[in-house]
C-alpha cells in the first residue's frame, strides 16, 4: 500500500535553520512523518525572506537568505494574497485547505496552530525536529 503524500508549509524561518542548526529540514521531515512529503512555500513566505535580508546589515544573515532561497527552489510555490493580511495568518489558512502541516520555528505561531487544532513541525533544543498534532 502507498503512502500518501503529506504537505508541509514551510515558514520563513524554518527555511533559515539548516544555517542556525544544521538541520537537514527536507530529510528530518520526511523522517519524522515517516512519509514522502510535498514541501510548500507561500509566496508571502518568500516576500517575508527578501524584507529580512533589505532590513539587515549583517552579511551573515544576508547569506542565509540567499541560501534559504535556494532552499525553496525544492518547495511548491504557492501565491495567496495577503490582503493586508499577516504571512502567519496566510499559512493558518492555506494549512487549513489544504489539510496541511506547518513547519515553523517561531513559538508565536506555533500556539496559533495549536489552537486551531493545525499540526505544526518545530526544532526541538536546535537539534532535531518534532510533530505536534494529529496528522492522518
Amino acid at each position: 500500500m502507498e503512502k500518501l503524500v503529506k504537505k508541509v508549509l514551510v515558514d520563513s524561518n524554518f527555511l533559515l535553520l539548516p544555517f542556525n542548526c544544521g538541520i537537514d529540514i527536507f530529510r528530518e521531515v520526511e523522517h519524522v512523518l515517516a512519509s514522502k512529503v510535498e514541501f510548500i512555500v507561500l509566496t508571502s513566505v518568500l516576500e517575508e525572506l527578501k524584507q529580512i535580508a533589505s532590513k539587515t546589515k549583517k552579511l551573515k544573515l544576508k547569506r542565509q537568505v540567499a541560501l534559504a532561497h535556494e532552499l525553496s527552489e525544492k518547495c511548491t510555490k504557492i501565491n495567496i494574497e495577503t490582503h493586508g493580511r499577516s504571512v502567519d495568518d496566510c499559512l493558518i489558512e492555506a494549512a487549513k485547505e489544504l489539510n496541511g502541516i506547518v513547519a515553523t520555528g517561531d513559538m508565536e505561531l506555533k500556539s496559533r496552530l495549536r489552537k486551531a487544532g493545525i499540526p505544526v513541525i518545530y526544532p526541538r533544543k536546535g537539534k532535531y525536529l518534532v510533530l505536534e498534532g494529529y496528522v492522518n
